[in-house]
């Protein structure tokens, strides 16, 4: 009882804790660009054309883009390369073009298969157009939760334009996007030729937050253990957390997602005892399916294996 109303109320009061939703300055990147070679469209004249098996071919500048209807879509965006308790993962509000609605406009063809993405970097991914998920955005503004405006995304973070593919790594999510190409034939993404998945679909994973690695705790004074926890918008369950390397388990406190792919703030109290712990966590989507539990290293379909921390007290 009391214990968990405590939790529920301190979550903003965690030290440490990742908050539900990051900016976009906050949000890792990757590239298979060096940082200098990266494009940078600000002020140059920027166009999208979608074309291939389509009736009618479109090709729109920045304007008539942000003319069509917009939809707003709260985003987990991780990348494959992610290891164990990494932080190549951010919660971001993004807005935009539904995918699905400017493939409306083109008129998919009923023979076109799959979706090319071309980028200005001439980087090139694919997805079946059966995978495409329904909130798949053509996104051209995050949201900055200090003043809750939305702003151009960054040019490391794709400006003008970049694919947003709930679900999946974002290897599959290309920035500087330039052309949508509908085909009956699958095109073999840039990773993917160099040996990463081609589904590229997010595994579920959590990672503790707080105490940091090594951190020296105050034995007998009470603490949190929190983190995220995400499973690619399939539902979680709950997180449990064990506090003696694996052996036992007990249910952390979940916080409700903010929206289907929005990660998850979790947290247990805790009083730590003199000595050293091993603290695990791990995340239970709907259905029993536990996290998995062999450590993987991420390439080539992401990494496995739960994030372990020691700690102190004394």
């Amino acid at each position: 009882g009391q214990v968990r109303a405590q939790a529920k109320a301190a979550w903003d009061k965690i030290a440490g804790l990742w908050p539900e939703q990051i900016g976009q300055s906050r949000l890792y990147v990757v590239s298979k660009n060096p940082a200098f070679l990266d494009p940078d469209l600000r002020g140059k004249p920027y166009k999208l054309e979608v074309g291939g098996l389509v009736g009618q071919p479109l090709t729109l500048d920045l304007e008539a883009l942000k003319a069509l209807p917009s939809t707003d879509l709260v985003h987990t965006l991780t990348c494959i390369s992610n290891p164990v308790g990494g932080d190549l993962i951010g919660c971001v509000k993004w807005r935009g073009v539904p995918l699905r609605a400017l493939l409306e406009r083109a008129g998919v063809k009923p023979e076109a298969r799959f979706i090319v993405w071309e980028a200005a970097d001439r980087y090139t991914e694919s997805i079946a157009l059966t995978e495409l998920p329904a909130e798949a955005l053509l996104a051209y503004a995050a949201e900055n939760p200090q003043g809750g405006k939305f702003e151009d995304p960054e040019p490391r973070h794709g400006s003008p334009t970049r694919v947003l593919l709930p679900g999946r790594y974002g290897m599959k999510q290309p920035k500087w996007l330039t052309r949508i190409t509908l085909t009956d034939k699958e095109t073999t993404g840039y990773w993917a030729q160099r040996g990463w998945s081609r589904s590229a679909v997010i595994r579920t994973m959590s990672r503790i937050d707080t105490p940091k690695r090594n951190a020296r705790l105050k034995a007998g004074e009470e603490t949190f253990v929190a983190g995220i926890a995400y499973a690619g918008g399939r539902a979680l369950e709950r997180v449990e957390v064990s506090l003696d390397g694996g052996k036992t388990w007990q249910k952390a406190e979940l916080r409700p997602p903010r929206a289907k792919h929005a990660w998850q703030q979790w947290a247990l109290p805790w009083k730590p005892e003199k000595g050293d712990h091993t603290l695990q966590v791990r995340a239970v989507e709907v259905g029993e399916r536990v996290q998995d539990p062999t450590a993987r290293e991420p390439l080539p379909d992401g990494a496995t294996g739960y994030h372990t921390v020691r700690v102190r007290a004394v």
